[in-house]
């Protein structure tokens, strides 16, 4: 699907719904690019977690320790948190390059915005690498300080003395507000980080920026306009609560009673209702990620049209692109005239050849009157 089919989205200011709206345009105008890149990686980061469950599974099966288990929780919900960020990371970047495709009326194709991002492929791969790696030491840090406050805190349960006087009770109880002192400081470390990294897939994808120039221009963003982009997150995880409430929880519900339909009883671990609903919810699932991901482009968009005089840098590009489209049909035709030309000398080299052909005799026979010399 090109710009030539669909006029380009208008390169102005827009609040949250416009911005919503936008996205969802975008999105019904070129679903395969948006949708389909979203899907290819969505099942790309299924198969790394289904290969973790594959191997970790044998290991909760046979007799593993209760230290050991604990680990592998924390393995998973770590490995959990980094295929996500993973994922947005590289559909974020992705698709800033479709989005500037669309609103500049070029051609909105996979492989185009594969072969420009092939450009910004180091700053790209740094940004998924960083969001990677450092939000899970962050978590990793959470989940050793509250060990740590439990362990020291609670440590005569583990022994196994009960606490059976009143004043051994009312320690224990007391410990548990502390709790959130504890925690609160990894929260907030990770929240800053979550909203400073959150325009680095775009600005790594769409500015000639190196890793670090990435990080502090998503920062620098993010800080200038702290407001509009805690509204449109708010907004976001009130949409995303909407959509699993109306169309995810109602699937996974239709498949638990049909099943209690077929066997007249509701099963205690519907196994076959994660493939029944595997496939709809999934193709649902990066649909809206392809949406939230198309909103937060808008948004890094938005903020620059506003703050930065973006949307003249965009119909600059946008004019010289349909300069270039122009000056390739008008060489087209010109083409044709010279395969024309081709075709019309044919002829004539044809009748040269058969000249030559009808003097060949007469070369001969001039051949046989020479006298035979002794």
């Amino acid at each position: 699907m090109t710009a030539a089919a669909h006029p380009p989205p208008p390169l102005a200011p827009r609040n949250i719904l416009e911005i919503w709206a936008t996205a969802v345009l975008l999105l019904r105008r070129h679903p395969l690019p948006f949708v389909g890149s979203a899907l290819v990686l969505t099942l790309a980061g299924d198969l790394v977690l289904w290969a973790w469950s594959a191997l970790v599974t044998p290991l909760t099966t046979s007799g593993a320790t209760g230290e050991q288990l604990v680990q592998l929780s924390v393995l998973s919900l770590l490995l959990g948190q980094a295929v996500v960020l993973a994922v947005f990371a590289l559909t974020g970047a992705l698709q800033a390059v479709l989005v500037v495709q669309a609103l500049t009326g070029e051609p909105v194709t996979i492989r185009t915005a594969l072969r420009l991002l092939a450009r910004r492929i180091r700053p790209v791969l740094g940004v998924t690498a960083l969001l990677t790696v450092v939000p899970q030491l962050v978590v990793l840090g959470l989940i050793a300080a509250l060990g740590a406050f439990f362990w020291y805190g609670l440590r005569p349960l583990a022994d196994g003395d009960a606490p059976a006087d009143p004043a051994m009770v009312s320690e224990v109880l007391s410990l548990l507000p502390y709790t959130w002192q504890v925690t609160t400081l990894p929260l907030l470390v990770w929240l800053m980080m979550a909203l400073a990294l959150l325009f680095a897939p775009v600005t790594a994808a769409l500015e000639p920026l190196r890793l670090g120039g990435a990080l502090r221009r998503s920062a620098l963003l993010v800080g200038n306009n702290l407001p509009r982009v805690l509204g449109m997150l708010l907004l976001e995880l009130l949409a995303t609560v909407a959509i699993v409430v109306t169309f995810l929880l109602p699937i996974w519900l239709t498949a638990v009673l049909a099943l209690a339909l077929l066997l007249g009883q509701v099963p205690a671990t519907p196994e076959w209702v994660d493939v029944v609903t595997y496939v709809p919810t999934t193709v649902a699932t990066a649909a809206y990620y392809a949406w939230l991901v198309a909103v937060l482009v808008l948004l890094y968009v938005d903020v620059r049209v506003r703050k930065e005089g973006l949307a003249a840098d965009l119909r600059e590009r946008s004019t010289a692109g349909r300069d270039q489209a122009e000056d390739l049909r008008e060489h087209r035709p010109a083409g044709r005239d010279q395969a024309e030309d081709l075709r019309e000398h044919r002829p004539a080299g044809r009748d040269q050849a058969e000249d030559l052909r009808k003097h060949r005799p007469a070369g001969r026979d001039q051949a046989e009157d020479r006298p035979e010399v002794p």
